[in-house]
């Protein structure tokens, strides 16, 4: 169990070091989602050890909007949702828990930039039906509370 403020980097690098089958993907993933049918198998096709990485882009739904009622916008620039293999994820060194302790954002683009250094491709593609749900950041990590 942790302790202290909610930390995104830490938590999900909590779940990484727990899985030890070298062979077993990881997917660091937000909760806020609208998953689409055969999403797992799709990541699993676009995943390969050693080569390539899977970091989609997603819709982001705009307050008020759901999947049914659709209103928002191509999040290209995140790289928030991010698949390897756990050989891969310890390769690149997971995410860097001291310097995104909490802070909101950065964590990813590092994780991608460490990635890439690796020499490991990512796979990128904008997933029809992958929908990230708006929730408001007041009161999280960049508040004056969370510090």
């Amino acid at each position: 169990k942790k302790t202290g403020p909610f930390s995104r980097s830490g938590g999900l690098q909590a779940g990484i070091d727990y899985v030890t089958n070298p062979n077993s993907i990881i997917m660091a993933i937000d909760m806020h989602l609208t998953l689409p049918v055969g999403y797992v198998e799709y990541i699993r096709r676009h995943t390969i050890q050693g080569k390539l990485g899977y970091a989609p882009m997603f819709f982001r739904l705009l307050p008020g909007y759901t999947e049914i009622n659709i209103n928002g916008f191509w999040e290209i620039y995140t790289y928030g949702i991010f698949a390897l293999y756990k050989s891969d994820w310890t390769v690149v060194g997971g995410f860097d828990v001291v310097k995104y302790t909490t802070k909101w954002g950065g964590e990813d683009w590092d994780v991608c930039d460490k990635t890439i250094a690796q020499g490991i491709e990512l796979f990128r593609i904008r997933h029809p039906g992958l929908m990230h749900y708006y929730h408001s950041r007041n009161g999280l990590w960049d508040s004056p509370k969370a510090k």
